[in-house]
């Protein structure tokens, strides 16, 4: 099909050159509530959901300190505020928007809320419990952003959370978008790899912002990165895990 062809020859282009996408979240914020209300994908967000949080009450139950990385809204950091009740609640986020419903949501004396780009030096301790949904595959070169994550899941901790792949990501994409839309955002991708390429990484538009790796893929990665892979748990357009330290 055509965006299957326009985007497999993007992805050949970019090879080697990470995504960007910081500018791009720090004007705005992914709207989990929003997600799990959608007539065709919300039933999928609201399953995946409920799976991560059953990896967080298995393995955050004595975490005293959590770190929450690219925390959105703070969907997720409610959970870990309910079900794990640190003494201290860290949520790191680009998006000031985004921080301020994470606040409003979780509205506890322990959350501490930090705005700054994942890549910055917040002067952040190791935490037992690191938790990252929704947001590897943006925030740059997935096995480089597991390599820093690690950094800061302390020893005897665990990190939780999810990579989207590349499996069924056109089948996504045309539930989410309509399958015109989504054969113009492919040629869109495709004309921004075109022009990245050519400038060898000094030009890049804001639609090659997420790297999307197949499953295997992602396994491999974890299992470089991090002493073992504790529990998987894959879905139809997602790839949830737990690894510790």
């Amino acid at each position: 099909m055509i965006a299957e062809r326009l985007v497999s020859l993007g992805n050949r282009l970019i090879s080697g050159y990470p995504p960007e996408g910081r500018e791009y979240w720090a004007a705005r914020f992914w709207d989990r509530d929003r997600a799990e209300l959608d007539p065709v994908l919300g039933d999928h967000y609201r399953a995946q959901k409920a799976v991560l949080g059953d990896l967080i009450d298995k393995y955050g139950a004595r975490a005293d300190r959590v770190i929450e990385f690219a925390c959105g809204t703070g969907e997720f950091t409610k959970i870990v505020a309910d079900r794990v009740g640190p003494s201290e609640l860290i949520a790191v986020d680009i998006s000031a928007e985004g921080l301020a419903r994470t606040k409003a949501r979780v509205a506890d004396d322990r959350l501490q809320v930090v705005q700054g780009d994942f890549w910055q030096d917040h002067g952040l301790e190791p935490a037992p419990l690191v938790v990252c949904v929704d947001a590897i595959h943006h925030l740059g070169d997935v096995r480089t952003v597991l390599e820093r994550l690690r950094t800061f899941v302390a020893p005897g901790g665990y990190l939780i959370g999810n990579v989207w792949t590349r499996d069924h990501f056109h089948e996504f994409q045309r539930q989410r978008y309509g399958a015109v839309r989504h054969a113009a955002r492919s040629a869109l991708f495709l004309a921004s790899a075109v022009t990245l390429r050519a400038t060898k990484g000094r030009i890049r538009w804001a639609s090659y912002r997420t790297q999307l790796l197949p499953s295997e893929m992602v396994l491999s990665l974890l299992g470089d990165t991090f002493p073992t892979v504790l529990e998987t748990a894959p879905d139809r357009f997602f790839f949830g895990f737990v690894c510790p330290a």
